[in-house]
């Protein structure tokens, strides 16, 4: 698998963020399957860095 390297990602206390504000986790997920915009999704890749 290839990282996400163009995903961006402003959640600077997240482990896959880098300090270009790019998402370094290998893969993504983004949900609920229900949302109807940007404001009702989350990023169930989230995993908080305990270095932040």
């Amino acid at each position: 698998m290839h990282e996400c390297n163009r995903v961006k990602c402003n959640v600077s206390n997240c482990e896959f963020h880098d300090k270009a504000g790019v998402c370094r986790a290998k893969e993504i997920e983004v949900g609920p399957h229900y949302a109807n915009s940007s404001n009702d999704t989350i990023c169930s890749t989230f995993k908080a860095d305990e270095n932040a």
